[in-house]
């Protein structure tokens, strides 16, 4: 399990990064089975290459509404979930403090 989580909380960091960083996270990332579901503030700060060639990714999938769909795979899905969302409350909280 401890080798899991490792491995996920450092592809959720890498994702996040992908992604635009926690500034860009327009909303919070669910799961689906096996995809990632992720609202961003701009699409054009996402590494969409990066993020399709990235180790966890099976696929990538640009939706309406600035969403995306990351195809991670059912044991990934909800860890990175959770892992994203508690990154981005964390960036939310510190930027408040400031």
């Amino acid at each position: 399990m401890t080798t899991t989580m490792n491995t996920s909380t450092q592809a959720a960091a890498e994702l996040l990064v992908l992604l635009g960083g926690s500034a860009n996270i327009a909303a919070n990332a669910n799961y689906c089975a096996t995809r990632l579901r992720v609202t961003v503030h701009h699409l054009h700060t996402v590494h969409g290459h990066a993020l399709q060639d990235h180790r966890v990714v099976l696929g990538v999938i640009k939706r309406p509404d600035s969403e995306i769909d990351i195809v991670v795979g059912h044991p990934f899905s909800a860890t990175l979930s959770l892992l994203i969302n508690v990154t981005v409350a964390e960036a939310l909280a510190e930027a408040e403090q400031e």
